[in-house]
């Protein structure tokens, strides 16, 4: 009988303490999406002041790569819906924007293809790119264009991780840009 008092225990023992990780993670979770959307708010304030497009582009990029930690931020617009609107630098023809990054139209995660679409993307990089988050831009339904937010940590950005904050940094960016393309 004490043996198997002595199991029961132990049992819960254990049990109690994977409740409690389980517990810290979800906690930890909460701490970091608390995070997150402090600091979206805050990005999308100082967004709300820009006056130009590319005063917008700039602090956008600047914003994204500071308040969410990463060191490579990237963003290519549809020349025909852009030009001369915005710098040259951030301009790609439609079609390269579509077939390129985001013809599904969510967002995608994971490994950069390859070294050219890293470059073509990010620019230069001090240190290679192992993982990337992929977000569409759209007017309505309309894909205009894509952003790209890269990291040296492969497990930074990987698939079926959730993806509310960068869905939502997309609607804004995308809803913010849309003011200043051709009419």
């Amino acid at each position: 009988m004490v043996a198997l008092e002595h199991a029961r225990a132990h049992r819960l023992e254990r049990r109690t303490a994977e409740l409690q990780g389980e517990l810290e993670r979800l906690v930890e979770t909460a701490r970091e999406n608390d995070r997150l959307a402090r600091q979206l708010h805050r990005l999308t304030v100082e967004l709300l002041t820009c006056d130009d497009g590319d005063e917008l582009v700039h602090s956008l990029l600047e914003g994204v790569r500071q308040n969410f930690r990463v060191e490579a931020v990237g963003l290519r617009v549809a020349r025909e819906w852009f030009a001369p609107n915005l710098d040259e630098r951030f301009l790609a023809p439609q079609l390269w924007v579509q077939n390129r990054f985001v013809a599904s139209g969510n967002v995608l995660l994971g490994a950069p293809a390859d070294d050219e679409t890293v470059t073509s993307l990010y620019g230069d990089t001090t240190a290679p790119l192992r993982s990337q988050a992929l977000v569409p831009l759209r007017d309505g339904s309309q894909l205009f264009g894509v952003m790209g937010l890269g990291s040296t940590d492969a497990q930074r950005y990987t698939e079926g991780m959730g993806t509310t904050y960068l869905e939502r940094l997309a609607e804004l960016a995308g809803a913010l840009l849309a003011r200043f393309a051709r009419t």
